[in-house]
């Protein structure tokens, strides 16, 4: 999928087209993990120029803290998931 939107040049705040959009792929994907929607690496994925561990610092620089499972069911559910989706 593809998303096209106009941004005036005065919110660019010094920062090339390019840039803006990696800072909003990267501030989109922390927030569909902070809330659940995205595991690490489908967010890291989402960002295209991370891997997971560099996800996690970058949440971690913004206060983020890695998601944690109540129980094994959940995190069974997020492995089935991330092996569904790579199948």
């Amino acid at each position: 999928m593809q998303l096209t939107f106009d941004i005036p040049e005065k919110f660019f705040a010094y920062q090339t087209p390019k840039e803006l959009i990696r800072l909003l792929k990267l501030n989109t994907a922390i927030d569909l993990y902070r809330r659940g929607k995205l595991s690490a690496g489908a967010a890291a994925e989402f960002v295209g120029d991370l891997d997971r561990y560099e996800f996690l610092y970058e949440c971690r620089q913004r206060g983020i803290e890695p998601q944690t499972y109540d129980n094994v069911e959940e995190l069974q559910a997020e492995i089935d998931n991330i092996h569904a989706a790579r199948c």
